[in-house]
């Protein structure tokens, strides 16, 4: 038992070097743009054209990110975030309408009520049950 003991306390330190987390390299914005472009023309049939048209305005508008510390904002202030993002959201949404046929427009329009529920229910009005 002794000798079982003094293995696993030998083995332990390789135990944590062999778990060690791969830290994952972040994709730039570019292929990120891409990777989004080239998945959208597989899901909803893309033309040419329509990719060249959809890359130029995803490039263009790009979403206004929020700050990084969020605890400090006053309620005007995140308010004008959700309505810059709500903004931005249009712009995007009436620009594909455009260049997408009403078929695709509809499968994505499909595709991003699926990504809201995908993302999970938020926890509003959970404050008073703990």
């Amino acid at each position: 038992m002794k000798h079982l003991i003094f293995l696993f306390a030998l083995a332990l330190p390789w135990i944590g070097i062999a778990q060690h987390p791969q830290h994952k390299k972040e994709l730039t914005q570019e292929e990120r743009l891409t990777l989004h472009v080239k998945k959208m023309q597989l899901d909803l049939d893309l033309t040419e054209e329509q990719t060249k048209q959809l890359t130029k305005i995803l490039r263009n508008n790009v979403p206004p990110q929020p700050p990084k510390k969020q605890e400090g904002i006053s309620s005007k202030g995140h308010y004008k975030m959700q309505l810059n993002k709500l903004d931005h959201q249009i712009a995007i949404q009436n620009e594909l309408k455009a260049i997408l046929t009403e078929s695709q427009f509809a499968a994505w329009k499909e595709m991003q009520r699926s990504r809201k529920r995908a993302r999970g229910p938020h926890h509003r009005g959970r404050k008073g049950r703990r």
